[in-house]
């Protein structure tokens, strides 16, 4: 779980690849954005329509998707795509639950993996031979789980919010309205070149993330702001909005460097662990 067992998502609208005109760019600034979200153990990635804009909501959830699923399961759940046409040129996430294929003997018990289920009930783990599932799942399923056995490899699935390590980030698609109500995260920041300077509500934010048990940040377009998505009624919706550049010496921040540094805003205020 990440950030001291609190849940941290991040939700920006389909409008995000809108500056950059072919794929591999898009792809590139996709993998920025995974990158990013799995260096501060983001659970939640939530993509928004942006009702006057032009989005490209199906590349950006399969490429995340795609990225965020260990490589020896790839080829099985995402057939051949031209979407996914440059998502092989990005580096790996290289996340816990990306295990490398080992043999069956250097597996430990209790140890926990992805897999998907192969017709006959049994998952491929990445190894050499499918795993006995304990239990029943339709056919290309995703399952998180754990090793119950090593002769004969046996496994019994797990929910993935139990395990300890931090288990990579699921894509789910929004309204705008959905962004700001839902209660999974009680501490949710907008962040806007409109927004209160970090400096004059710093101790503000430090109590607010004491007290919350789940923080969501919520960011604009390359061309929209939020104030221009949502309203003047932003400041209603969410606890805080934030200015993460009050002293930006270039023209435009670009979104994936906004959540960098969101991200890193929120890594900074988390209480130490006591």
């Amino acid at each position: 779980m990440a950030l001291l067992g609190r849940r941290l998502a991040v939700a920006f609208p389909d409008t995000l690849l809108e500056e950059k005109s072919s794929l591999r760019d898009k792809t590139v600034k996709l993998g920025i954005v995974a990158r990013a979200c799995v260096i501060y153990g983001v659970d939640v990635i939530e993509v928004f329509r942006d009702q006057r804009g032009h989005g490209e909501l199906a590349t950006i959830r399969k490429v995340l998707e795609f990225l965020e699923t260990p490589q020896y399961l790839r080829r099985r759940l995402f057939p051949l795509d031209e979407s996914l046409k440059y998502a092989g040129i990005l580096p790996p996430l290289k996340i816990p639950s990306h295990k490398p294929m080992v043999p069956v003997q250097g597996l430990k018990l209790g140890e926990t993996r992805e897999g998907v289920t192969n017709p006959d009930g049994t998952v491929d783990i990445g190894l050499e031979e499918s795993a006995r599932l304990m239990g029943s799942a339709n056919p290309n399923t995703r399952l998180t789980v754990k090793v119950e056995s090593k002769s004969p490899l046996t496994v019994v699935p797990v929910a993935r919010e139990s395990v300890q390590d931090y288990w990579g980030y699921q894509v789910d698609t929004k309204s705008v309205e959905e962004v700001f109500s839902e209660r999974r995260f009680d501490l949710k920041l907008a962040t806007s070149r409109l927004g209160d300077p970090i400096s004059d509500r710093l101790s503000e934010l430090r109590a607010s993330f004491g007290k919350s048990a789940g923080v969501k940040l919520v960011f604009g377009s390359p061309s929209r702001g939020l104030f221009d998505i949502v309203g003047p009624d932003l400041v209603k919706k969410c606890d805080f909005v934030l200015n993460l550049f009050a002293e930006q010496h270039v023209e435009t921040v670009r979104t994936e460097e906004a959540i960098f540094a969101g991200l890193g805003l929120v890594n900074t205020l988390m209480p130490e662990k006591a």
